[in-house]
């Protein structure tokens, strides 16, 4: 990503939080959270998980406080949303069982089953996304998708990397959330 469309996305992040964060400030807003803010991460350390290589060390502080703390999950979706050429919350709500082909923004995702499975992405020529992340449950992977040949990227979802197995079996479940990186 560049400087400049990287400074927007992190203009366009931190108002989000902003206003994410002022329902807590009236008067009168009684809700507890489950972590105390001082224990809670920080936006920079939110930023730098967000934005940071698949398999390369995390911050453990960051990652228990995105999968116990509901507030600093938000928080986390949030910055991912941001930095996203697209994004889908959920597959489809009229999904009733195991998907293999799923809208993301421009993107479409299709999983094709045979030995291994693969993931066929396409979307628009000029901004394909270079990483994927996805999140089930408390449940999160992120792959380097590499560079598309012929307008599409393919990914092996082999059944013996696991990081790959995770992907594809996560994408199946409709409720599976979705960032385009």
């Amino acid at each position: 990503m560049s400087d400049e469309p990287r400074l927007l996305a992190e203009i366009h992040a931190a108002r989000a939080l902003m206003r994410a964060q002022a329902p807590a400030a009236r008067p009168g807003h009684t809700a507890q959270p489950r972590t105390r803010p001082s224990t809670r991460p920080s936006h920079a350390a939110l930023w730098a998980h967000a934005d940071r290589e698949p398999g390369r060390p995390v911050d453990l502080a960051v990652v228990r406080a995105i999968r116990t703390d509901p507030e600093t999950a938000r928080r986390y979706r949030t910055l991912l949303g941001a930095q996203a050429l697209a994004h889908a919350p959920l597959a489809a709500a009229a999904s009733d069982g195991a998907i293999a082909r799923r809208r993301v923004g421009p993107f479409d995702l299709e999983i094709l089953e045979g030995a291994p499975p693969l993931l066929i992405l396409r979307g628009p020529d000029a901004s394909m996304p270079r990483r994927i992340e996805a999140w089930l449950g408390d449940e999160a992977v992120r792959l380097d998708l590499g560079p598309p040949a012929d307008g599409a990227i393919l990914l092996a979802l082999d059944p013996s990397v696991p990081e790959a197995d995770q992907l594809g079996r996560m994408l199946r479940d409709p409720a599976c959330a979705v960032f385009l990186l």
